[in-house]
Formats: structure tokens, sequence, C-alpha cells
């Protein structure tokens, strides 16, 4: 999953380039060394605080949305890790190699973001799935 700290950081970098400002300029604005604004973004350091003085300094407007929390259940957990155990027998990887694997190239986040699919359908075809996803994202099995 993209932190969403780096995706805030990007729409104020747009935002600051739509104006015409330099990190410098925007800095000075805010009370922030040119160093500050390009941490913040790149999606790190940013507070609610830094939010809110961002906002004003470039003539937008921030909002929060909340949404429920997802609630995993012992089933669901189940049948990941009985994928993913049949995803290492069949690339011939130990466990924790295949857990490390799918995550890196988002086999493992494809799976939960879509189980209430993905548990419909055989293992073995979420297992060629996951490695379907893998590949999309650079991974080489």
């Amino acid at each position: 999953m993209a932190n969403r700290f780096d995706e805030i950081g990007a729409l104020f970098l747009q935002r600051r380039k739509e104006l015409g400002l330099t990190q410098e300029q925007l800095g000075k604005k805010i009370g922030v060394t040119k160093s500050e604004i390009s941490k913040i973004e790149n999606g790190r350091g940013i507070t609610f605080s830094t939010i809110n003085k961002l906002s004003e300094a470039l003539g937008v407007e921030a909002t929060v949305k909340l949404k429920s929390a997802t609630v995993t259940s012992k089933d669901m957990i189940h049948y990941i890790v009985m994928s993913m155990g049949l995803f290492a027998r069949k690339h011939k990887l130990s466990k924790k190699e295949a857990c490390n694997y799918l995550s890196r190239f988002k086999g493992l986040e494809f799976s939960i973001n879509n189980y209430e699919v993905e548990h419909q359908l055989s293992l073995q075809d979420c297992v060629d799935d996951m490695t379907a996803i893998c590949r999309m994202n650079g991974g080489a099995i």
C-alpha cells in the first residue's frame, strides 16, 4: 500500500509547481527551510499543523476522510496463510522467502484487498493470481 503521506507530499509538490514557487520560496512563506519542504514533498515530517500551513500558503483546502477500519477475519487469515504456503511450495521457496517475495511485489496486498473474490476461487487460482500480480510488479518468478 502507498504511504498516504507520500501522496500528500506529492500533492503539495504539484501545487507548488503550479504556482511557480521554489522550495525555498514556499519554505519562507511558512517559516521552514528548503530541506524541510523537500522532506514534506517526499512524505516525511508531515503533521496536521504542517498540512494546515502549507494549505494556506498554497491556497488550497485540506480535508480528512475517516472510514471504518477493515476487520480481518480468522477465515481470511487462514486463507492467506494457506495460499502463501501453496505459493511457497509451487515456487520452491521457504515460507519466509515466499512471504517476503509476495510482500515486495504486492501479491500479498492483492490477495488481502481482493479476498472477497479470491476466497471463492480455488487456492491454486489464488496462487496463480498472486504470481501474475508479482510479475506485473517486477517479480521474476
